[in-house]
């Protein structure tokens, strides 16, 4: 796969080359698109990380928009990934509405970006691949939703959950994932989205839990300039920016009492009142919301308004976890070794009475501790894997249905695994550091 970096900074090509090289082989790294023409290239690039700003003094992404139709227009099979600073997302729609792949912000996860490298190579393979072949471009898109569904699982747990996915997934009917930590419910609502009529518009994702109680309001609805001490210019807000697409939020139950009405507002109303304007902008999203948290509960406690839970929930979508469908072990492990054998080049290997041995723990932590089990595996073992090289060091606490011990037995493992690190704790379990900080003192830890 031939990959190229535009971007003006050193330090940000050394970055992307020393984290992607790895995975991908070598990539060509170029300080301003006008050089990508007189680059020497085996063939024509298959995907592109693209900076929005190269003239001195200018971060408004004018001319990286300028030069993404060009080179869009010149290899129209290539994926374009934009390179955004953090907070431009209004910048980062603009592009993609133009015919980017997506779009990271500086600066990087390092695994996200190797994903999203990844899924634009796929992306662009199959453009190649189709127009050869002379299909039409529908005939893409649906081969493209094939080709980036992420398993779930394929139990007989899991067949009930795929079937109702599969008939709300073309409508615009709002969805509540519900679920534990790790089953994956951020993926579920992805899956809806690229298989929607939505699909070729944006997917703004918003995780509530890790936004800071005073942010809420200005992050989701956005405000003028002026409304505020430090608002010295107009920003769209995340539902906006979501507009004609979907709107995921994940921990809807994290939402302030106070903004739930407003919310239910623009749901009803199909606008949006930013802070400090005086006229309402109307929005199309189709939205879809997760929680981990039960919302009955929540409405019982009078921590959340029954109206707006109604107006979310028309269909509910609940991922079941991991130890209740034993059977889908097996296809995660398989799946999990291939990715971190290839990630790492290495054959490493597990046969199945050691995968057997892992289908009979309970993994508390689901898919993701799984995936983090595996991947850890993989790097510290040479040969075949055992059970026991993957499996948690700590399995004392016994396996239960008891939602709450064995949450609490997660935060455990994972905080002492890094030591106390609450930024890196609340990331590993995918929740916001007060969320965490929360569920510590109730649980007493």
């Amino acid at each position: 796969m031939q990959i190229v970096a535009i971007d003006d900074d050193p330090l940000i090509c050394h970055t992307l080359s020393m984290v992607l090289e790895d995975e991908f082989g070598e990539i060509l790294t170029l300080d301003h698109p006008s050089k990508l023409a007189f680059a020497q290239m085996s063939d024509a690039p298959d995907v592109l990380l693209l900076d929005m700003n190269f003239a001195i003094g200018q971060s408004d992404g004018s001319e990286g928009l300028v030069w993404l139709s060009r080179i869009l227009e010149r290899y129209p099979d290539m994926s374009v990934v934009i390179l955004t600073a953090h907070g431009a997302l209004d910048l980062a729609v603009k592009a993609v509405k133009r015919g980017a792949f997506d779009f990271l912000e500086k600066p990087f996860v390092n695994e996200k970006l190797i994903v999203t490298v990844k899924a634009a190579g796929q992306l662009s393979t199959s453009k190649k691949a189709l127009r050869e072949s002379g299909l039409h471009s529908t005939q893409l898109l649906e081969h493209y939703h094939q080709a980036t569904d992420t398993v779930l699982g394929k139990s007989a747990v899991m067949k009930s959950v795929w079937a109702m996915a599969g008939k709300v997934a073309s409508t615009d009917a709002s969805v509540l994932i519900t679920g534990e930590h790790g089953t994956g419910k951020e993926v579920m609502a992805k899956w809806l989205h690229h298989h929607s009529d939505r699909s070729r518009e944006p997917f703004i994702h918003v995780d509530l839990a890790s936004i800071p109680a005073s942010l809420f309001e200005s992050s989701l609805f956005g405000y003028e300039a002026g409304a505020f001490t430090d608002a010295q210019q107009r920003k769209s807000g995340l539902i906006a920016l979501a507009n004609m697409g979907t709107l995921f939020l994940d921990e809807i139950g994290e939402i302030p009492p106070a903004l739930q009405v407003k919310l239910l507002s623009v749901l009803q109303k199909n606008e949006v009142l930013p802070l400090g304007a005086t006229h309402a902008k109307p929005v199309d999203v189709r939205l879809i919301v997760a929680s981990g948290r039960p919302l009955d509960a929540l409405v019982d406690q009078g921590a959340f308004r029954a109206d707006l839970l109604y107006r979310i929930n028309t269909v509910t979508i609940d991922v079941p976890p991991l130890r209740s469908r034993p059977s889908d072990i097996g296809l995660f492990v398989r799946h999990f070794m291939d990715r971190y054998n290839r990630k790492y080049k290495k054959e490493t290997t597990m046969d199945a009475g050691q995968i057997n041995v892992l289908a009979s723990y309970g993994w508390p932590g689901n898919v993701r501790q799984l995936e983090n089990s595996i991947e850890r595996a993989i790097i510290m073992t040479d040969g075949p894997l055992s059970a026991a090289d993957v499996l948690p060091n700590d399995r004392t606490v016994p396996l239960t249905d008891d939602l709450h011990e064995v949450e609490k037995h997660k935060i455990e493992e994972v905080l002492r695994r890094y030591e106390g690190n609450i930024s890196k704790a609340a990331k590993e379990l995918g929740i916001g550091r007060n969320t965490l900080y929360r569920k510590m003192k109730k649980y007493g830890l």
